[in-house]
């Protein structure tokens, strides 16, 4: 080969390799540079992905703890409901018993006395002198009503007058002016707020 034509040649081929040098490294600068970019965008990405998964599992959180709440105040109200329905029937249930109790203590004379003896003495706390009427059994016997007045004592301004009621089966209705003390079971049980609360009371204690 001609050396004048071997020059041109050799040149050309420096000039390819240069060329080619040249693009692989663009080419690997381009490619680092790509492989940066799709690492920051997957990681913004993923950020991006756990910042929704924290902000979604807060939600869930907010609202299990929302619906956690409504249904410990449902079930609160639904057991305070119950509970309400079960004490109005125990006091439903116990009122009539407790109505036959007094009823077979007055039948018993010795619980009578310490009936009549306890209803006595309230009248001297409770009313005022004046002429006292007591309202009684018409089985009340007149040993019993002289018990009755020597519980009173001597009262001035005192005076007692019996009358029998054939209404009544046991205990005693005293009337004083305008004043009534009514000591029959169902006196004794005309307080019902009273005696709920004691109903209930004494079934706790049970």
């Amino acid at each position: 080969m001609n050396p004048a034509n071997l020059i041109p040649s050799l040149q050309s081929d420096a000039l390819a390799h240069e060329v080619e040098r040249q693009l692989k490294n663009e080419t690997s600068a381009v490619t680092a540079a790509a492989e940066r970019d799709a690492r920051t965008i997957v990681a913004q990405a993923r950020a991006a992905a756990r910042g929704r998964v924290r902000a979604a599992i807060t939600e869930l959180r907010r609202e299990g703890a929302s619906r956690l709440a409504r249904a410990t105040a449902q079930l609160d109200t639904e057991q305070r409901a119950r509970a309400q329905r079960l004490a109005a029937q125990a006091v439903s249930d116990a009122v009539p018993l407790l109505r036959d109790e007094l009823e077979a203590r007055w039948r018993d004379p010795q619980n009578r006395r310490q009936w009549t003896d306890a209803v006595a003495r309230l009248c001297v706390l409770r009313l005022r002198p004046s002429a006292w009427r007591i309202e009684h059994p018409p089985d009340w016997s007149e040993p019993e009503q002289r018990d009755f007045t020597a519980t009173i004592g001597e009262r001035d301004g005192v005076e007692i007058n019996f009358k029998a009621d054939g209404d009544l089966k046991s205990g005693l209705r005293i009337k004083a002016d305008q004043a009534v003390f009514d000591a029959t079971p169902q006196g004794l049980l005309a307080d019902g707020r009273t005696i709920a609360a004691m109903i209930l009371d004494e079934i706790e204690q049970e």
